[in-house]
């Protein structure tokens, strides 16, 4: 595996001499091949560059080794040759990347209020790639909304299998639309703001309720008068700080649309046998928040049902709430 060379490493530290102070550099290791090769890198950056702190992230939900930028950059990749620049630009100050986006279309990129996760596939020796990461790391720095994933489709031939990838750069927004080759900023500002909240992905409604945006994911599903498909995925998710975001979007959407809060019933009841007992207690609460009555005899199948006692007692008090 490549390592940092002696023309990369005078390049690292020539950026670290020019730092106003500490930068943290985040990254997580996963039990993977890859990462004896990205804890070497990050040690190095920080013995390149002084100032640079390292902290390792052991409760990241990722599958494979990742730095992580801020809040809403990631990099799955070994930023080495051309890819070095930009990686160093956004890790010492983004906005430098960010004064590379049109003044318009910075100004349209304000207006988006939903997350943007946008996913784009390199290779160390695409000439292109580097050009493409800059535009959408400038745009991740325009806005916190956009929250970009750099993979490396080499070191990770599974992922870019995983989402079909068979040329580099190929970017992908919101594991829905996707573009290969060079990508036009405007163009894509405007279909993210052109997009459907009700088509949003799984990841997208995670990171709103995981920053504390329950509240607008409520209001999104309300002003449709639908319950997103990928919010009954968020009920169901493994980790509990999602489930709590996702229960208290519901709750605020029961006292909005008491309606079209009661229609979750029927989603809910399609994938209780499928989740484990934590999480089907969960979904017994949110059907008791739910006002929908028609649930009276599910709830009283599971009372009286081969069930664990914490389950049958939250179905129990899910019968109370709806009486």
């Amino acid at each position: 595996m490549k390592s940092v060379n002696d023309l990369e490493k005078t390049q690292i530290r020539q950026w670290g001499r020019g730092l106003d102070g500490d930068i943290t550099l985040r990254y997580a290791a996963r039990g993977h091949s890859m990462d004896a090769s990205f804890e070497a890198f990050a040690r190095q950056m920080a013995e390149l560059a002084p100032a640079v702190r390292l902290k390792k992230d052991k409760d990241a939900a990722v599958q494979r080794p990742t730095f992580f930028i801020g809040g809403h950059v990631a990099y799955q990749a070994l930023p080495l040759d051309r890819e070095l620049e930009p990686f160093l630009a956004v890790l010492g100050d983004g906005d430098r990347l960010a004064d590379r986006i049109a003044p318009d279309v910075r100004a349209r990129l304000a207006r988006l209020s939903v997350p943007a996760l946008i996913k784009v596939y390199i290779t160390s020796h695409c000439p292109f790639c580097p050009a493409t990461v800059s535009t959408l790391l400038g745009l991740a720095a325009c806005n916190e909304q956009v929250r970009v994933t750099v993979v490396d489709g080499e070191l990770f031939p599974d992922a870019a299998r995983e989402d079909r990838i068979s040329s580099a750069p190929t970017v992908l927004l919101d594991e829905q639309f996707r573009w290969t080759g060079s990508v036009d900023a405007g163009e894509l500002v405007t279909l993210m703001l052109d997009r459907d909240p009700a088509s949003l992905g799984v990841e997208a409604l995670k990171g709103m309720v995981e920053d504390g945006n329950a509240a607008e994911v409520s209001r999104m599903m309300a002003h449709r008068k639908k319950i997103f498909p990928a919010f009954v995925e968020l009920l169901i998710h493994p980790r509990w700080s999602v489930r709590l975001g996702a229960m208290v979007a519901f709750e605020t959407l029961a006292e909005e649309d008491a309606v079209l809060a009661g229609g979750i019933l029927d989603p809910l009841v399609a994938v209780f046998a499928e989740v484990d007992d934590m999480v089907k207690g969960d979904l017994l609460h949110v059907i008791g928040e739910s006002g929908n009555r028609a649930a009276l005899p599910f709830l009283t199948a599971v009372v009286t049902g081969d069930y664990d006692d914490e389950v049958q007692s939250a179905a129990q008090e899910a019968l109370e709430k709806l009486k």
